[in-house]
């Protein structure tokens, strides 16, 4: 199990990393495949965050009730960031290559958009309630506060998001860095010889 844990954690930062660099291919080429590549690594994140969460949940024995809720959370997140994504790529900028006049309010990436409020509900509300099940569920100290914080960015950025656009932006420090922070967390308590299946 220590192991097995060890693996999903590297994941989870490997994931992560890839996502940034992703992000920050798009910022610098504004090109379109990087901007494919950053929707598609998207969807990926929120895939592996819903594996290792839950192998995290089961390896520290969270109770059945909150680790139901938390699938649920995430399978939340997985899909409706996976219908806004999968939306832009293969309908919305289709059409907008083919010279139709599609409002900035159905695109991904303008603020308002129909798309832009399904994946902050993603990443928002479904994510921070997962990292809230897990602050609940979960025993160590350092993992409980990584897991509050990062519930309290995403409910924040999520609420922010129906004011301005500026205030969506504590959400991806939860659940982008904060994921990030878990991980890293989670593989330092497997590193000690002490470390053992449900201790956390």
């Amino acid at each position: 199990m220590k192991q097995n844990l060890k693996t999903y954690a590297c994941a989870g930062i490997a994931a992560d990393i890839l996502y940034f660099i992703s992000v920050t291919l798009f910022l610098l080429l504004k090109a379109e495949w990087a901007l494919t590549l950053w929707e598609l690594m998207t969807v990926a994140g929120a895939f592996t965050m819903l594996i290792v969460l839950t192998v995290f949940a089961e390896a520290f024995e969270i109770k059945p009730l909150l680790r139901r809720f938390m699938l649920t959370a995430l399978s939340g997140t997985v899909i409706l960031t996976s219908i806004a994504h999968f939306t832009s790529i293969g309908v919305i900028r289709k059409l907008i290559a083919q010279g139709a006049a599609i409002p900035d309010y159905f695109r991904i990436g303008y603020f308002p958009s129909i798309e832009m409020t399904v994946d902050y509900t993603a990443w928002g509300l479904f994510m921070g309630s997962a990292f809230l099940s897990l602050f609940l569920g979960i025993r160590d100290r350092a993992i409980r506060i990584i897991s509050v914080t990062c519930c309290i960015l995403c409910f924040t950025g999520f609420a922010g998001s129906f004011f301005a656009e500026s205030l969506w932006y504590p959400a991806p420090l939860g659940y982008g860095i904060g994921f990030l922070i878990l991980c890293i967390a989670v593989l330092k308590k497997t590193a000690k010889p002490g470390f053992q299946h449900g201790t956390a």
